[in-house]
């Protein structure tokens, strides 16, 4: 864990860009970070954690990042690479019995990807939340997913499935021998100093929790007005979706990266952190679970969550952290359910500050 050499909040430029921000996108609360040279050189908050009850928001408001699970899940796949146990280019079948031969050719990167072709576990249901398909119970979805067809063949498309990461949890857990979530908690959060990290739905009473707001229907269509969200997601889920975190727990996470404590191969976190090539040759926007943006200074690694939370891994080593509590902060983040990267241009006008672009 990085203790801050300094708490300094954001710079007035940095400060007056995010107030706009918030403003123009009718984002309710905000936490950023800035990790520089190996410490947390920026660490600040906006607005309110629950708007509601006029709670502002703090340093230890908890919010919800969503599909940035999937980058941690990542790391726990490259964990299990450096520890010999897992292979990426193996076939899923060297690690799990009973699948169907239809996919005998799906590999662990296939999987990582989301270019497997295997078919969706879950929907997205009227209340905009998320189920299991089937009679909703795990083997009823997983005895569905396993009798549909392939969304296209193996390694020729992609999909924005999470099944795939559904696939992955079950792997983790086989080769880790514990469950998915206490392999996180033990590999990462314990090891890089996140003590306000963790698994939960919108149903829970968690402590310090910034509530999750939304402005957009079940399609990510405008609503023309801000409501609770109860977004939830099933335990099998968990690889791709489900995390809360903070800005500073981030911070420390990215620096246990940068500084070995999480993976010791320099050459696992850039495999782990590189765009693989799709089949026709263009360039991916998937890692082993991390994305791929678009920035001033280049493709760069960017996990993100939920249009509303959003990483970014600089050249330079500046890592920039930014949370919101409002699911449609970030348009940008429909980007990748099409395939194409995110658009970093919002992070960039913080990272200029610190001369990462």
């Amino acid at each position: 864990m990085s203790e801050p050499l300094s708490r300094a909040t954001a710079p007035a430029p940095v400060r007056d860009y995010l107030l706009e921000l918030m403003d123009r996108r009718s984002i309710p609360g905000l936490q950023v970070a800035v990790v520089n040279n190996g410490a947390i050189e920026m660490l600040d908050v906006f607005g309110h954690a629950n708007v509601e009850h006029e709670v502002p928001a703090t340093h230890k408001s908890i919010f919800s990042i969503n599909s940035m699970a999937k980058a941690f899940t990542g790391v726990a796949l490259m964990q299990l690479v450096e520890a010999g146990l897992l292979d990426l280019s193996a076939p899923i079948n060297s690690y799990l019995d009973d699948l169907p031969e239809a996919w005998s050719n799906v590999t662990v990167l296939h999987l990582a990807t989301l270019s497997s072709g295997v078919p969706e576990i879950m929907v997205y249901t009227a209340d905009n939340s998320t189920a299991l398909i089937g009679d909703g119970t795990v083997e009823g979805a997983w005895k569905a997913v396993y009798s549909a067809p392939m969304e296209y063949p193996v390694g020729e498309g992609y999909s924005y499935t999470q099944t795939n990461f559904a696939l992955l949890g079950r792997i983790i857990e086989r080769l880790a021998g514990k469950p998915f979530e206490e392999f996180i908690a033990e590999r990462q959060f314990a090891v890089a100093g996140m003590p306000n990290t963790l698994y939960f739905n919108d149903y829970d009473v968690i402590a310090n929790r910034a509530n999750t707001y939304m402005n957009t229907d079940v399609n990510g269509k405008p609503s023309g007005r801000m409501s609770n969200s109860h977004l939830n997601w099933h335990p099998i889920l968990r690889t791709a979706a489900g995390l809360h975190s903070t800005a500073e727990d981030l911070a420390n996470w990215a620096i246990a990266l940068q500084n070995g404590s999480l993976l010791s191969n320099p050459v696992n976190i850039e495999t782990m952190r590189t765009g693989v090539t799709l089949f026709d040759g263009r360039p991916g926007i998937w890692g082993i679970g991390w994305l791929v943006g678009r920035s001033a200074a280049g493709r760069l690694s960017a996990p993100a969550g939920g249009s509303k939370a959003q990483m970014a891994f600089y050249p330079s080593g500046v890592t920039v952290v930014l949370l919101t509590n409002l699911i449609g902060a970030f348009p940008e983040q429909l980007a990748p359910v099409t395939g194409d990267e995110i658009d970093l241009g919002f992070m960039d006008e913080i990272a200029a500050h610190y001369q990462a672009v």
